[in-house]
């Protein structure tokens, strides 16, 4: 049996084939000649008192009108300006659990920070947590890591609490 190369016949019109790659048809344009734009400014406005008003029209043409002008007294206006009233925002720095340097806000000093190691939330949760798993005898160390307890900051020179590092 010998079979064709070719697929058989399609029963529409003539298929046109060709080997050429598909070319543009070339279009043509017309160049056109843009009118071009001008800006004429408005004119400028005066303010001017006007007393008596005359309208004058004449034939085939817009109404006009006429001004007889008198002379403008200037106003005296006077402007008071208050100069805004300045606020100081102090932003003191963020102290952790290291002593840090800043103004006491009770006396007013620059000083270094002392610190102070407290029990606080995390020190409770862990504990709290290891006895609820069963490990109770470890259940007392987070009281002695000061990694988990929170940081008291005092000035030196007053004692007084300037901030409270909470871990939780």
């Amino acid at each position: 049996m010998d079979k064709e190369q070719f697929p058989p016949p399609y029963p529409g019109p003539p298929m046109v084939q060709s080997n050429v790659p598909y070319q543009m048809p070339q279009v043509s344009y017309q160049s056109q000649q843009i009118p071009a734009a001008t800006y004429n400014p408005p004119p400028q406005q005066t303010t001017v008192m006007a007393s008596n008003i005359q309208t004058t029209q004449p034939s085939g043409m817009a109404p006009a009108v006429v001004y007889n002008q008198q002379p403008v007294m200037p106003t005296v206006t006077q402007t008071v300006q208050s100069a805004p009233a300045q606020v100081t925002v102090v932003i003191p720095p963020r102290l952790t659990e290291v002593p840090g340097q800043m103004k006491c806000p009770h006396c007013q000093q620059q000083v270094v920070t002392e610190t102070t190691y407290i029990n606080g939330m995390l020190v409770w949760v862990i504990c709290g947590s290891l006895g609820i798993l069963g490990i109770w005898p470890c259940c007392l160390i987070p009281f002695c890591v000061n990694a988990c307890k929170d940081v008291e900051h005092h000035c030196p020179s007053c004692k007084s609490l300037i901030y409270v590092y909470r871990r939780m």
